[in-house]
């Protein structure tokens, strides 16, 4: 979260992407009050009218048709639309246009009232009660509230001057300078009011929008080191997650002559490399839709069956693996110094998979998971090494060449064998040969 946002919210703006996410905050954390003032608003102007029948007895039909006939249906269609979602992002310039109407309205009135009638001279106080709807009940946003009285003063000064003649007598010019100086500290007062109201609603924006922040970074890096069923339930609160799986698939992944590269390269460029390998990985990870369960030095561990069971672990997780071997193959790490070469070793079977740590790790293990690891560990570079367990899986759909046996520390001799590609591809590549070899013999000038 960015500091410098806090003091742009004493300028009451923000850069546009989170000006835009401010809007709508506001929008929805004042509705209800804007609902409120607009009823208030047009329940109080109509009381009014009553006041018209003793204050302008001569001009009360008049002062009605601008009354009734508008301004009380603006405030009530203004109410009505914050109900109607295509309308309710216009709220604010609806309700700084009925504050204006409001205002204008009062001022129409002043000039159609005869000057032996009350109202004439004291209905300009009403004037102020919009201000300070418009400033303060409104919740309206300053600089909506600013134009609505700007408007309305404008409106006042020409009436005084042009329709009224109040500068043409000097009772007149007094009651206009006193009238100017009870509106202009209203609106001053109404001002400041709104802009600090904006302000501390700003500030308390800020405040969420770093909270959201903030847990949205604890999130994206829960997700990003565990699986997301596993983050999941550890922010709703449960402590202990394991469970068992019948069958699923484990596959290790090593950089092979990892310490003599790093000995050659300089610590920057070896740290580059392992990113560069790993983001890889991480990619085709997301790409097969399996889990990342760890990484260790050069080394990356990857699974298929786990958190969510599936019948074809095996296979996702071998075509994850030929995947690797290529894109690693195809590669320029080290900036294109050194070829990077890589073992993988592979293995089905049951395994346990949980949570452990006071760090809350996700991890898989069980007998399967070593077996898995001895896979790679006791590999040929470039070759993924897989066991009978996982043969017996895979090859219907994969071609895989038989090794031998190879001694496995704690479990003895072990049959092994590589994988080598896809059935389905090889059939296809095969496929593209003959026509390939016709295509040469039918040119001429091969």
């Amino acid at each position: 979260m960015n500091k410098s946002l806090y003091p742009r919210a004493g300028r009451l703006r923000f850069p546009p992407d989170i000006e835009k996410q401010f809007i709508e905050d506001y929008r929805v954390n004042v509705q209800s009050t804007a609902r409120f003032a607009l009823a208030l608003g047009a329940l109080l102007y109509a009381l009014f009218g009553i006041l018209d029948m003793y204050a302008v007895p001569l001009s009360k039909n008049a002062v009605w048709s601008i009354r009734f006939g508008i301004v009380v249906p603006m405030f009530t269609l203004v109410f009505v639309s914050t109900y109607f979602k295509r309308f309710q992002p216009y709220i604010q310039p609806l309700m700084c246009a009925t504050a204006a109407v409001a205002g204008l309205g009062i001022v129409g009135m002043i000039s159609i009232t005869q000057e032996v009638e009350f109202g004439s001279r004291f209905y300009v106080t009403g004037l102020l009660l919009v201000s300070m709807w418009a400033y303060g009940l409104s919740r309206l946003l300053f600089r909506y509230a600013v134009i609505a009285n700007l408007i309305i003063a404008v409106g006042y000064e020409v009436n005084s001057i042009w329709f009224k003649g109040l500068l043409e007598t000097e009772t007149g010019t007094l009651i206009f300078v006193i009238y100017n100086f009870f509106f202009l500290g209203a609106n001053v007062l109404g001002a400041f009011t709104s802009f600090y109201l904006e302000r501390y609603s700003r500030r308390e924006f800020l405040q969420k929008y770093n909270i959201r922040f903030q847990r949205d970074q604890v999130d994206s890096l829960l997700h990003n080191v565990l699986p997301g069923w596993i983050a999941d339930k550890l922010k709703q609160g449960n402590k202990t997650i394991a469970e068992e799986y019948d069958s699923a698939s484990v596959l290790f992944a090593d950089i092979v002559n990892f310490t003599p590269i790093s000995a050659k390269f300089g610590p920057h460029e070896v740290v580059k490399m392992l990113d560069d390998v790993f983001t890889l990985f991480d990619e085709l990870v997301e790409k097969h839709g399996l889990e990342k369960i760890q990484v260790a030095g050069d080394g990356y561990m990857a699974a298929a069956g786990v958190p969510a069971p599936r019948a074809d672990h095996a296979q996702a997780l071998a075509r994850l693996a030929l995947d690797m071997l290529k894109r690693v193959h195809e590669g320029k790490f080290l900036g294109g110094k050194h070829p990077i070469e890589i073992r993988i070793g592979l293995n089905s079977g049951p395994l346990i998979a949980g949570v452990i740590g006071r760090r809350k790790v996700f991890a898989v293990w069980g007998d399967m998971v070593n077996i898995a690891s001895r896979m790679e560990s006791h590999g040929v570079k470039n070759r993924i090494q897989i066991t009978r367990d996982a043969y017996e899986l895979l090859k219907d759909d994969f071609e895989c060449e038989y090794v031998g046996e190879i001694h496995i520390k704690g479990k003895g001799p072990m049959e092994v064998w590589h994988l080598l590609a896809e059935k389905q591809e090889v059939r296809r590549v095969a496929s593209l040969a003959p026509q390939a070899a016709s295509s040469l013999d039918a040119d001429p000038t091969l």
